[in-house]
């Protein structure tokens, strides 16, 4: 693995963006940016997210990518938005939920 490589790989891992030396005029020190990364986590506690994975018949999730696509949307963003209105149709049918078991997820929504 080449030198270029290894810099692209560190400035990905590290977030700094370094300008190689060599590419600078002889009088100029190299620039670089760093993340906040405080003001990265503040942001990133205003909205809890939680990862996971599940299963999805093939042609919703290629409708799902396509209304991502169409809208200039992320993928999560689109199933969060569908997610928030199936609880919300959800709630009005049964009631808030609240962790108890009930029935068959046919008759969900």
């Amino acid at each position: 693995m080449n030198n270029k490589n290894l810099d692209a790989l560190f400035t990905g891992l590290t977030g700094t963006q370094i300008s190689p030396a060599s590419e600078l005029p002889p009088n100029q020190e190299p620039n670089v940016t760093v993340k906040n990364l405080d003001t990265e986590r503040e942001l990133s506690e205003e909205v809890s997210e939680e990862r996971f994975c599940t299963i999805v018949q093939s042609d919703i999730l290629r409708k799902i990518r396509i209304i991502a696509k169409r809208e200039g949307l992320q993928i999560k963003e689109v199933v969060n938005a569908a997610f928030g209105k199936a609880i919300k149709s959800y709630e009005r049918k049964n009631g808030p939920v609240d962790g108890r078991m009930k029935g068959d997820a046919k008759n969900l929504f």
